[in-house]
């Protein structure tokens, strides 16, 4: 077997807000190392470390899925991802990060150092794909509960599963690179528990600074990110969370002020609540246009059942489009699980949407942008 340090493969796809010297940290959920080989064998080697959530990872060859396991901490590992391949025959080979940032980590980092070949294995170009997707997201987007089946609740990395999302089935028919930015619990402007610290635009312009340990600032996290990347589509799924928190108690902040949320006898949102998710939908926009000039915006919601927030989402929407003249930004609902998912094949883990639900939502967004 001959060994290449990843800085060493001319020929390589990365995918996502990522890192790398010598070795390719991968940050969040989805993002991924390709390679394109002529080899009868491929090995990678990986480390990770973390505290609480350890990493998983996905392998695909050709774009179909072919294992899975967790990363171990500690030093590296080499691990053998395909074998016996026809060595006359180029393969295109993805090493994806299934689990998400996880925020509650400071110790959570995934790498990937060195890529083994069979002896006369070689590296070829890998093939330009049409478009870039930029997906923006919590739970749903970073894959919870698509591994694991419909009793299983418990909060775990192993029932994340990125690589299966609508997203990346999104990229796959349309024949896009992505980047995916999701967070589960995290919503526009407050977290499930209408934590205020807890909103993903908040960390929109830098690599990954949702986890901003000291070691994870050290492996470039909390740094500025370029934008060298032009996206054709930024797609944004939040809200759920930012609805789901009208029912929680009220968020104690860390002098230990309450921040409830209110609702009136209508179960409309109260007392400039509604305004406040208006406004971050425009601020966030803006901020999305600031740095993808050419790209049209959708924002989705529905695959969990919304009742409060999307009325928020539309008129922030509209405001700001009234403001700007930007009329490409687009607001779609997508099928919700509670009406797609029968079957028990159709379901997922944790209440979360499950195949199904991430299947019509990928071929949903597929026929709407294609519309376009």
């Amino acid at each position: 077997m001959k060994t290449y340090k990843i800085n060493n493969i001319e020929h390589k796809r990365i995918l996502g807000r990522t890192s790398y010297t010598d070795s390719l940290c991968l940050f969040w959920g989805a993002s991924a190392l390709e390679i394109n080989v002529k080899s009868t064998e491929v090995w990678v080697e990986v480390s990770s470390d973390y505290d609480l959530y350890e990493p998983w990872i996905a392998v695909e060859i050709n774009g179909a899925q072919v294992s899975r396991f967790m990363v171990e901490k500690g030093d590296s590992k080499w691990v053998c991802i395909a074998r016996n391949l026809n060595p006359d025959k180029e393969n295109l080979i993805s090493i994806i990060k299934d689990t998400q940032a996880m925020s509650g980590d400071l110790h959570h980092a995934l790498f990937i150092h060195s890529v083994g070949l069979s002896d006369k294995g070689v590296f070829c170009p890998v093939k330009k794909r049409l478009m870039n997707i930029e997906f923006l997201g919590d739970s749903i987007t970073s894959g919870e509960g698509l591994a694991g089946g419909p009793d299983e609740m418990d909060w775990i990395t192993q029932w994340f599963c990125a690589s299966k999302t609508y997203a990346v089935q999104l990229s796959k028919l349309l024949s896009a690179d992505y980047s995916v930015l999701s967070q589960c619990g995290w919503g526009i402007c407050w977290g499930w528990d209408g934590n205020r610290n807890s909103a993903l635009p908040y960390h929109y312009d830098n690599v990954c600074s949702i986890i901003g340990g000291e070691y994870q600032t050290s492996l470039g996290a909390c740094e500025k990110y370029d934008f060298n990347v032009k996206n054709d589509f930024v797609i944004i799924n939040l809200g759920t969370n930012d609805n789901g928190a009208f029912f929680q108690a009220p968020w104690k902040d860390e002098k230990g002020v309450e921040h409830p949320l209110h609702l009136d006898k209508n179960r409309k949102a109260a007392c400039d609540d509604g305004k406040l998710i208006q406004d971050g939908v425009k601020a966030f926009i803006k901020n999305i246009r600031s740095h993808n000039s050419k790209a049209k915006i959708i924002w989705t919601y529905g695959m969990l059942k919304l009742d409060i927030v999307p009325d928020y989402i539309k008129a922030g929407i509209e405001e700001y489009k009234k403001e700007s003249a930007d009329n490409n930004v687009f607001m779609l609902e997508l099928d919700s699980m509670e009406e797609l998912e029968v079957n028990l094949e159709d379901k997922g883990s944790r209440g979360h949407p499950g195949p199904k639900t991430h299947r019509m939502a990928a071929e949903k967004l597929f026929k709407f942008i294609k519309s376009l």
